[in-house]
């Protein structure tokens, strides 16, 4: 259940947070049990446990066996920093540093932590498969034909159900299914903007919208993202004033690679700074549904009453990476994206999209996703716990909120991008902070997917990572 502004679990982490102040407990002191817990402030079981995860993914505490929890010799974990001052817009050159990695991973990566997917084992791959032959063998369906542009009528359907309990949800009639999210953003880009143009986005931000940039020959404004709360929207205020923008890229829930959501109350603000100036924004919510414990609250679209908000959306990175689903709800700017993705490749593969609205149907989505997310924050702990355990002093990240990955500042003086070619060199693919700003920053930050299973193998790729930084 969420309180206010803050679910009721991390309301009793703040309170044990407090206790262990006021009571000025040390490394290796005990804290109250869970059933203390229980009992004092009458919660729930799972909302205590729900707690005490937290505290551990944050390295305030950690479990010890047949001794409850205790106190970290860690301390607390300490935020990577955001940059200061004011930004400049400036021309992108990314796309082959971030080509070559990618494929340098794919190839020599035997451990893969730097391409964002979910493993196999996080989908419904059963139900799809069943979902497929449906959609192949049903007697007198069109799946082998040209599918209409827009989408396939039952799949339009399923994706409007999702934004039912939206302030304002997506009409069928005003969605267009893409191949991947990444199609969704270009086509908003090439529906917008001409070269030269302004486009701000956050800094750091996902590399694949700054390789976008580069394509078309537009210049990225960067503003300033907290690891916590998301966008500086004072930063992005002032930076409107300053320059002639004409888009924003953001990822207001799950946002790649921090994994930090905006408080609604900032999404709401942003609806309406950018609404009032009629300037679009190009909402990137690939990630939004895997916002730990549901506290995901709603995109930015759904706050939107200017119709100015061009919402993109996949499911590569809930149901099937490899389907490259996904779709762009864009308002007044439908018709004009429909004639560019006619243009383009005419539509998107249909069996696919027949399969996926088949599974939505079933009704088993929602439960999925629930699943999913327990299932992703407990591995995020363990990833977290190694990093605390084994990466050296000054190491630096914030607990995502949700999404797939970790963000990492290590240790000052770092070169990641040669860091990571060790890495390679090891059989561990990981992602180097340069490749997520078009300044040249985060030198000495990198990205971990925390996908892979955590097994001893995994346990052991992140302790001869930390064994590299340390010998850097």
């Amino acid at each position: 259940m969420m309180t206010g502004k803050s679910f009721r679990y991390e309301q009793i982490a703040e309170k044990i947070e407090e206790t262990i102040k006021v009571l000025q407990l040390k490394a290796g002191d005990k804290i109250p049990s869970v059933r203390q817990i229980v009992k004092d402030q009458k919660v729930s079981m799972n909302t205590a446990f729900q707690a005490f995860s937290l505290l551990e993914a944050k390295g305030i505490i950690v479990s010890r066996p047949r001794s409850g929890y205790i106190i970290n010799s860690m301390g607390t974990l300490k935020v990577p920093e955001t940059k200061s001052g004011p930004m400049l817009p400036a021309n992108v050159e990314i796309t082959a540093m971030a080509a070559a990695m990618m494929k340098n991973a794919k190839e020599n990566g035997i451990i893969n932590f730097s391409i964002l997917a979910p493993v196999n084992e996080f989908l419904p791959i059963t139900s799809l498969n069943k979902a497929v032959r449906a959609s192949l063998t049903e007697a007198g369906n069109d799946n082998f034909q040209y599918p209409l542009v827009d989408g396939h009528p039952k799949l339009l359907k399923q994706i409007s159900r999702l934004s039912l309990d939206w302030r304002n949800p997506i009409s069928s009639n005003k969605i267009l299914v893409t191949n991947g999210g990444m199609e969704a953003i270009n086509l908003c880009l090439d529906a917008i903007t001409s070269p030269g143009d302004i486009i701000a986005i956050e800094s750091p931000t996902y590399h694949g919208i700054l390789q976008s940039l580069e394509r078309r020959g537009l210049q990225a404004l960067e503003i300033n993202v907290d690891p916590q709360i998301g966008l500086s929207l004072d930063e992005l205020e002032v930076a409107l004033k300053e320059n002639k923008v004409t888009a924003c890229v953001f990822m207001p829930r799950c946002h790649n690679p921090t994994g930090c959501s905006m408080p609604e109350e900032n999404k709401i603000r942003l609806v309406e700074l950018l609404g009032k100036r009629n300037i679009p924004l190009i909402e990137d919510d690939c990630l939004g549904e895997l916002c730990f414990d549901g506290a995901n609250g709603f995109p930015a679209k759904a706050y939107d009453q200017y119709d100015n908000v061009l919402y993109c959306s996949s499911f590569s990175k809930t149901l099937a990476p490899g389907f490259r689903i996904g779709w762009v709800s864009s308002g007044k700017h439908h018709q004009t994206i429909e004639k560019l993705k006619f243009g383009s490749n005419i539509s998107t593969n249909g069996i696919f999209q027949d399969a996926i609205a088949r599974y939505l149907e079933s009704g088993f989505y929602t439960k999925h996703i629930r699943k999913m997310r327990i299932e992703l924050q407990g591995q995020m702990i363990k990833y977290i716990g190694a990093i605390i355990t084994y990466f050296p002093e000054g190491t630096k990240l914030a607990v995502p909120k949700g999404g797939l990955s970790i963000w990492i500042e290590l240790p000052a003086g770092l070169d990641s991008f040669n860091y990571q070619k060790t890495a390679l060199s090891n059989g561990i693919g990981i992602c180097p902070g340069h490749i997520f700003s078009s300044l040249n920053y985060y030198h000495n930050y990198i990205r971990l997917n925390c996908c892979p299973l955590w097994n001893s193998r995994i346990e052991n790729a992140i302790k001869i990572l930390a064994k590299h930084i340390k010998n850097y």
